[in-house]
Parts: structure tokens; sequence; C-alpha cells
């Protein structure tokens, strides 16, 4: 075979998950239990390993956004809502924000938080890949 691991890799239907290769159909399914897996722990593990940055870069992120209130947004990828919440705060109570991700343990997080948060009144939540 001539090539490199990289040119197998697409040729032959495999796909990097970690150090290890795999099928490319097993993939998400691995991703998948890594977040259900650590949805419970997932804020406090990027406080700590962030050391609360990642807070700081989320208001960044919803400030360029350049929401006003009674406008809509998507957050793709939105999971525990931390970023959905921030927006929510821009669109008011007028506006709709709505959590998109593929991972349900994620978004049952982010639910719950916005459930004690008071922020059930403007977003939804949906479960979807976003690479679709």
């Amino acid at each position: 075979m001539t090539g490199s691991a990289n040119d197998r890799q697409y040729t032959t239907g495999a796909t990097t998950f970690g150090f290890r290769t795999v099928a490319e159909g097993e993939r998400q399914g691995l991703v998948n239990q890594v977040f259900s897996g650590v949805a419970e722990r997932y804020d406090l593990m990027n406080d700590l390993m962030s050391l609360g940055v990642h807070r700081i870069w989320k208001r960044f992120v919803a400030s360029e956004t350049g929401l006003r209130p009674g406008q809509s947004a998507i957050d793709v990828a939105g999971g525990t809502a931390d970023i959905s919440i921030l927006m929510a705060d821009r669109v008011g109570e007028a506006g709709n924000v709505v959590v998109y991700d593929i991972n349900h343990e994620m978004l049952k997080v982010g639910h719950e938080k916005c459930i004690d948060k008071g922020y059930l009144r403007n977003i939804r939540f949906v479960q979807g890949n976003g690479e679709e």
C-alpha cells in the first residue's frame, strides 16, 4: 500500500478516536459515550481545565453575536447551555434561543441548569447532529 497513514485512513473508511483507529461508523457512538459519561461534571471540568477562562470566552462569544431583544438564535453543539443562557439574556423574553446538541445527557444537564436559573421561558432544547 502506498501513501501516508492519513491517506489509508480515508480510503479504508477508518478514522481516529483518541489514540486509536476505529471504523468511521463507530466514531459518533464513541463520542456520545464520552460526553454522556462526563455530562454531569462537564461544566466543572471546563472550570478546572481552563482555570475559569472558558467563562470569559463564552461571554465574548455571546457579545459578538450582536443579538438584540426579540431576536432568535441557535446554539449548535450547545450542550449544557452556558452560551445559550447568555444569548437568552441578550434576546430577552420576547426572543428565543434553541440549544441544539447531539448528546441527550448534555442537553439534560443544560435543561436542568435552565430550570434552576429560571431560563425556560425563551430557551428550547433540540437533539440533533450539527454535522448534518
